[in-house]
């Protein structure tokens, strides 16, 4: 069985050669190919994922909870809007004022979105969104006025919407 290796070609004449096992990154997702696992004539599986970023122009630190399922903010927050402690079942992103993350929303998750209390970052201050739905490959901004807005996907610059508006602070 040793090192058996996969080629992939794209349009164009392009192609990227790897060893079963490697993950290949490009500029939208990961190809990840694996071999001879569980599969008759060690064939070649290859799975693709969407990489996806949040921009947080809001000018306040926030909590992106996040799950495959619907989620009850009871489930986050508690007795005086104090956040619930860490949970595997329940996890969230940091999400820094001013900063961008990228995540992998796997086939696709709901979030929701809480601002921190700027003087005691257990509390929550506000609701941005309850289970907002995450589709692979979607990038998203969340603007001043705590609006969630998609991205433009053909610009380079993570801060402009559909619209064209550019919501990055000074």
């Amino acid at each position: 069985m040793g090192g058996a290796s996969s080629s992939i070609s794209g349009s164009g004449g392009s192609s990227v050669s790897g060893i079963a096992g490697s993950t290949i990154s490009g500029g939208s997702g990961d190809i990840k190919i694996t071999s001879g696992v569980n599969r008759p004539n060690d064939s070649v599986a290859i799975v693709t994922t969407s990489k996806a970023t949040v921009a947080n122009a809001s000018g306040a630190n926030l909590r992106a909870y996040y799950s495959t399922k619907e989620m009850q903010l009871s489930e986050i927050v508690g007795a005086k809007n104090a956040f619930k402690p860490d949970s595997p079942e329940l996890p969230y992103l940091n999400l820094p004022a001013n900063g961008i993350v990228s995540f992998n929303p796997g086939e696709g998750l709901f979030a929701t979105v809480l601002v921190v209390d700027a003087s005691n970052p257990s509390v929550c201050a506000g609701t941005i969104a309850e289970n907002f739905q995450v589709r692979p490959g979607s990038s998203v901004i969340i603007t001043a006025s705590h609006k969630i807005v998609q991205r433009k996907s053909d610009q380079d610059n993570e801060w402009v919407d559909e619209d064209g508006n550019n919501h990055k602070t000074a």
